[in-house]
């Protein structure tokens, strides 16, 4: 036996002495000895394979553990899916959730078992796997040990980066060299980058002590200079970010009014969110061609919750792609035609906006409350009249969140009266959340309803 273990010595001397000195992920692993293994699970020493290894790195309770042996069924896919939503996620655990996330993920969305032999090879590619971090260091994709920083977070073409590497992707690892891989976590493109001879021992020796929701907060501090009150105020976050948003009207009426700093915690929850499901925080542009696709629609209720619904989407519509395949979800980017005149349907119509202008006004309106009454005025709730005083305050009046159905014969009686009362409030000099309330309380007194 002792033999054995000194010619065991030997070869796995050989076997390692060929790799490259550059440390990688796969050689900065530096597990402890109840860890000690190769891939797949089969390590001499080893008492807990990989995807128990995963599950505690992705800092789940070892009382929610998948237990080793046992073919992992969709709903056990499922519980372990709810667990994580429940568990916060931490700078320490964002690589390993993002793998145990994309190995659910591929699961449910093909709705299949997996032997647990099955499950623990296809673990084996995530040795070789580094995630971006939220706060711009390279980790390992199944024990979330740091490597190095590699630039500071900072959003590009609607993508959170840091030097030439996104936040949230996986990256393959060759001693110590990065290459972009595909969906099917192929090597897919050139050399990104590689990691430096010093490495940054002491953030390495801090990690774990950041909540990853935190240092995206961080980054879009940076990014979000001015509240965001129009659609166009939503170009300064994530692509895929500001997409969902901008599709989901009622929670966007909602977001708008909200103070700089909850819009920009807000912004970081959906991108830690979409991170976690896809890697990014940023979408592909598509046009759809086939008439009727149903497709998976991801969306935002008016509370802020994520939602996914089967839509038949009509042909030539654009939408945001977040993945691809079978696991793929869209954000729809444009809506379909406006109610004709007349049309009592309160169902909402779709999504986008024309530009936020005075001819627009009235079709944007319709698109937002999903009707068009014959015997209403598309009124401004905030008067063209003072439109430089609402501009200098932040605030698009044409944008139809600001607009309001008001019956015709009360709008002309009593228009000027309430052109007059915003006169008389303005020499207040108020502030932003005043001059919505008073909005909203003029809505009421003159009998029109207030869609913000």
């Amino acid at each position: 036996m002792l033999l054995g273990m000194v010619a065991l010595t030997w070869m796995t001397g050989c076997a390692t002495s060929a790799v490259s000195g550059r440390p990688s992920a796969l050689r900065a692993e530096a597990l402890p000895p109840e860890f000690a293994q190769g891939s797949g699970g089969l390590g001499f020493l080893g008492k807990r394979d990989d995807f128990q290894l995963l599950q505690q790195s992705a800092g789940l309770e070892e009382g929610s553990w998948h237990e080793a042996g046992e073919e992992l069924e969709t709903d056990d896919a499922h519980k372990l899916w709810e667990t994580l939503a429940r568990t916060r996620t931490t700078l320490h655990s964002f690589g390993p959730r993002r793998a145990l996330i994309y190995l659910l993920r591929q699961m449910l969305a093909r709705d299949e078992d997996v032997p647990y032999s099955e499950l623990l090879q296809r673990l084996r590619p995530f040795h070789f796997l580094v995630v971006m971090r939220p706060d711009g260091y390279l980790v390992s994709a199944i024990t979330g040990k740091p490597l190095q920083r590699m630039g500071r977070v900072e959003l590009r073409e609607g993508k959170l980066m840091a030097g030439a590497f996104e936040v949230g992707a996986f990256y393959r690892d060759k001693g110590g060299v990065y290459y972009p891989v595909d969906d099917s976590l192929r090597p897919s493109g050139p050399l990104l980058g590689e990691l430096g001879l010093e490495r940054d021992w002491l953030n390495a020796a801090l990690d774990g002590s950041g909540d990853a929701l935190g240092e995206v907060g961080l980054a879009l501090a940076q990014l979000v200079t001015s509240p965001v009150r129009s659609l166009q105020g939503l170009q300064q976050l994530p692509s895929a970010v500001a997409a969902l948003i901008a599709s989901s009207p009622e929670y966007f009426t909602r977001y708008s009014a909200l103070p700089l700093q909850e819009q920009i915690r807000e912004a970081a929850r959906l991108s830690t969110h979409l991170l976690m499901l896809y890697g990014s925080a940023s979408g592909t542009a598509a046009r759809i061609a086939a008439a009727g696709s149903a497709l998976p629609v991801l969306s935002l209720t008016a509370e802020g919750t994520l939602a996914v619904e089967q839509i038949a989407v009509p042909a030539g519509i654009t939408v945001t792609a977040l993945g691809t395949g079978a696991g793929a979800l869209y954000v729809l980017m444009e809506a379909p035609k406006a109610p004709e005149e007349g049309s009592g349907d309160s169902k909402k119509t779709g999504s986008g906006f024309r530009p936020l202008t005075e001819g627009n006004f009235r079709e944007n309106l319709a698109r937002l409350t999903g009707r068009m009454p014959k015997e209403a005025h598309a009124h401004h709730v905030f008067p063209q009249e003072f439109e430089k005083q609402f501009r200098n305050a932040g605030i698009n009046i044409h944008d139809p969140k600001y607009g309001a159905w008001w019956e015709q014969s009360s709008h002309l009686k009593n228009a000027a009266k309430y052109n007059w009362r915003w006169k008389e409030f303005f020499d207040l000099k108020p502030t932003f959340e005043q001059i919505l309330q008073f909005g909203r309380e003029l809505g009421d007194e003159f009998g029109f309803h207030v869609n913000y």
